[in-house]
């Protein structure tokens, strides 16, 4: 009988234990199953997406547009749409998204490289950029059609300017990459930016114009440029102004006897331009490589009058890109040359930017003129240039004498 009630109570306990698994079973098996069906919505929704996005592309081919691959590729269109979706705080989540993936795999962004550590490089200085529907096509000796277009405006600008009786002198500034090369720590230099940079030096010569080399200058002055920018530091600034003030002495026939003076600030952070162009211009240092610490430095002329237009009149005539911006390079210049220089430098002013805007109301350039300094950064080779109409016989005559200043004082900056 004991026996009896013994099997029966095992029985009855094994069909529990078994109810009971197939309980747990049963449980463990809904958040798949639940799972799998989030997983089917979202791809549904995705499919939906690329269905919506294929059809939108087949309409804009029906009415005309072409889709613009080079802009996704280079990532101007995806700048586009987080500038057109205004989310609230999208700066300062790209900016900690910016800061975090810099801390976690050391990446920069599409524009920026780091060689050594600290050591921000432009990614144009870097590896020829190519321009949409500007693809050049190289030949043997290094040329190609872009080369050949500057070459071009080179011809006619040095021309019109022979026939005023003014002298011109190039000045095309080496790129960082190329200066402080030991500062790469692995990344390299395009031999495509060599050889454009060759070229134009060819030409330089083939065609008579005074140019001047910076880059055993700039090299013995190393650093040259600061870590976090593109740009020259005082060091760079002053040995190129040294330089270029050289080669231009014998133009002007002696220096002349404006005096400069000059005041340095206390030393201060300074956030460069290649920090801004990786969203880290506004993180912690912790977040990010240190900015530069720069002792900022004013140079001022020493004028025998006291208002702008009792100054000298220019003699020199400096038409370049940021570089003649940065660091007093202009005050720096004409302080070798005992005169100060009418600066009508542009920010962006890439091949031939700054020449363009004053070339037109060469007219009313001041008659003491002797000498233009065209400035260009050796990037600026590898871009398009912009078509200019260079006509020495019939100049403007819209006045200009308020384009550019012949500045008294500069900032280091």
């Amino acid at each position: 009988m004991s026996e009896s009630v013994g099997r029966t109570a095992a029985r009855s306990a094994s069909r529990n234990a078994e109810a009971g698994q197939g309980e747990n079973a049963s449980s463990a098996r809904a958040p798949g199953r639940a799972h799998r069906r989030v997983a089917w919505l979202v791809a549904s929704l995705l499919g939906l997406g690329c269905v919506g996005a294929l059809s939108t592309l087949a309409v804009q081919s029906r009415n005309g547009a072409s889709f613009d691959a080079h802009g996704w590729r280079d990532g101007s269109l995806g700048h586009s749409l987080d500038r057109a979706i205004d989310v609230p705080y999208a700066a300062t989540l790209h900016r900690w998204q910016a800061a975090a993936r810099y801390r976690l795999v050391g990446d920069l962004g599409h524009q920026v490289r780091e060689g050594c550590p600290g050591w921000l490089f432009y990614a144009d200085g870097l590896r020829a950029p190519v321009q949409a529907g500007h693809d050049p096509i190289e030949r043997a000796d290094g040329g190609d059609a872009l080369t050949d277009a500057r070459i071009a405006t080179l011809q006619r600008y040095s021309t019109a300017l022979r026939g005023m009786g003014v002298q011109l002198v190039v000045v095309t500034v080496p790129d960082k990459a190329r200066v402080q090369s030991d500062m790469l720590c692995g990344l390299q230099q395009d031999a495509r930016m060599t050889q454009r940079l060759n070229v134009w030096d060819r030409a330089l010569s083939a065609n008579h114009v005074a140019h001047v080399e910076l880059l055993s200058a700039l090299q013995a002055a190393r650093p040259a440029f600061f870590r976090t920018d593109v740009h020259w530091n005082a060091r760079g600034a002053q040995a190129a102004a040294q330089v270029v003030g050289a080669s231009l002495l014998p133009l002007l026939g002696k220096p002349g006897d404006t005096t400069f003076t000059h005041t340095t600030a206390q030393p201060a952070p300074r956030v460069g331009d290649l920090l801004t162009l990786a969203n880290l211009d506004k993180v912690s240092d912790a977040w990010r490589p240190a900015p530069d610490v720069v002792a900022a430095q004013t140079l001022q002329a020493q004028r025998s009058g006291g208002l702008l237009d009792d100054g000298p009149a220019a003699e020199v005539l400096l038409a370049g890109s940021s570089f003649s911006r940065r660091s007093a390079f202009a005050e720096r210049l004409g302080e070798q040359l005992g005169r100060e220089v009418w600066n009508v430098s542009l920010d962006d002013g890439q091949f031939d930017r700054a020449l363009q805007a004053i070339w037109r109301d060469r007219a009313s350039w001041p008659k003491t003129l002797r000498v233009v300094v065209w400035e260009m950064s050796e990037d600026a080779l590898s871009m398009p240039v912009e078509p200019v109409s260079v006509d020495a016989t019939h100049p403007g005559t819209t006045p200009a004498a308020a384009t550019g200043t012949l500045s008294a004082t500069a900032r280091q900056d």
